[in-house]
């Protein structure tokens, strides 16, 4: 059974990854477009994978702990419990700070797109040249190489 909860395991972090890619790219495109249809656009197709976001890492997080148990890996090794330390820590930095950011960027795009007056081309400059995407893209690719060095490597 440890193989197909690993297998498991593997398809979550595929699907995890791939779902991250549409997010990935857009907030690299976000920072350089000033366009707001186009803004919406990369808006609403990040939007779009939250459900295969969700899914993959129920999948993950299946697997993975699942993985653990079976190969007996929680009692034996600490890189496991480091891993998902780390995975889980990751996971509240996302949802506290470009969730944040992303939700205020959708709100002013939509008062832009329906003529309100409290956002204008401004405000939405300054929401764009946030750090926050960039901030985001380092501290999620660190914290997926740093789990991945200690499934390899298994240091601990």
């Amino acid at each position: 059974m440890y193989n197909w909860w690993v297998f498991i395991h593997i398809v979550g972090v595929l699907g995890f990854v791939l779902a991250h890619g549409a997010s990935t790219w857009m907030a690299l495109a976000v920072r350089r477009e000033r366009e707001p249809e186009r803004l919406r656009t990369l808006l609403d197709l990040s939007a779009s994978a939250t459900m295969a976001f969700y899914v993959s890492t129920f999948l993950l997080l299946l697997g993975g702990v699942a993985a653990g148990f079976d190969g007996h890996w929680w009692s034996q090794q600490a890189w496991i419990s480091v891993a998902l330390g780390v995975f889980l820590a990751e996971m509240v930095f996302m949802w506290a700070v470009p969730r944040q950011y992303y939700r205020r960027l959708r709100r002013a795009m939509a008062i832009e797109q329906g003529g309100g007056t409290a956002v204008g081309p401004r405000e939405i400059e300054q929401l764009v040249q946030s750090p926050v995407p960039m901030l985001t893209l380092w501290v999620g690719t660190v914290g997926l190489l740093f789990i991945a060095y200690l499934m390899i490597l298994q240091p601990f």
